[in-house]
């Protein structure tokens, strides 16, 4: 018995033991967190910790209470815009009520409904038929050979309505385009001088010094030149400038761009002799 007794304390001993290490080992197993050092200042206790929380929760309940006040305010405004538009209706009835009709003549409606129909139907006729017969014109035109066409341009010159007068400009002088439309409309208000100065125009500029007789003078914008004329460089004394037979017979067979006959480029070289 004795024997047995120490034999079971022996297998108890090895079992413990064998606990012991299963449990050292797992709690080897866990991660050990590195301690971190957190100053006084930022340190978060449980007081302000519910400080913070209330502090949230009055925002929440004070955002509550603003969109609340202007659920109502909205509420408020669109009850009153009902209200307006149910009087204009009311309104509107009311004056549509004390709108008598019965004194009108129906027939005098009826026929004047009826000049105003047949003035459509004839300014509509009126325009399909001009229409047609541009149509034919041109058609006509076309059928036309190139001296029949130069002759009948010729006989048949083009009508020019509003034509404007050309008129004389002052020395720098802005120039207003009078425009394109209307310009078939003959109107009295086309037909004006559209030439003539206007604003800082009326002042004689050729009395400015030199440096002064350009466009927009004292401004980024300004110009550099005022006319083609002032640049021009032609020298009209010069020998090739001279109207004589030889200068004619140079212009006509040998001068590019004067020639009285111009031929057709080819790809085909020329031969030269």
């Amino acid at each position: 018995m004795e024997v047995e007794d120490e034999g079971r304390s022996g297998e108890e001993s090895e079992s413990e033991s064998e606990y012991e290490e299963y449990t050292d080992s797992e709690d080897e197993m866990e991660p050990c967190l590195k301690p971190v050092f957190i100053r006084k200042k930022d340190r978060v206790t449980v007081q302000e910790r519910e400080a913070e929380a209330l502090k949230q929760k009055e925002l929440e309940q004070e955002a509550k209470r603003m969109a609340e006040e202007r659920r109502k305010y909205t509420l408020k405004i669109v009850e009153e815009e009902t209200k307006k538009e149910l009087e204009e209706n009311k309104r509107s009835l009311a004056a549509l009520d004390a709108l008598n009709t019965d004194d009108e003549n129906d027939e005098e409606e009826y026929e004047a409904w009826k000049v105003r129909e047949l003035k459509r139907i004839k300014r509509d006729r009126e325009d399909r038929e001009a229409l047609e017969k541009e149509k034919a014109e041109i058609e006509r035109m076309r059928n036309l050979t190139e001296e029949e066409r130069r002759a009948e341009l010729q006989a048949n010159g083009k009508v020019i309505t509003n034509k404007a007068v050309k008129g004389k400009y002052k020395f720098l002088q802005k120039y207003y385009h009078r425009g394109a439309f209307f310009m078939d409309e003959d109107e009295e208000v086309y037909k004006r001088d559209f030439s003539a100065p206007t604003l800082e125009d009326h002042f004689n500029k050729t009395i400015l010094p030199k440096v002064m007789q350009v466009e927009n003078f004292g401004r980024s914008g300004r110009t550099k030149y005022t006319h083609l004329v002032d640049q021009d460089n032609t020298s009209f004394d010069s020998a090739w400038g001279q109207e004589s037979a030889q200068n004619t017979k140079f212009f006509k067979q040998k001068a590019a761009g004067v020639r009285d006959v111009f031929e057709r480029p080819s790809a085909k070289k020329r031969k030269t002799t």
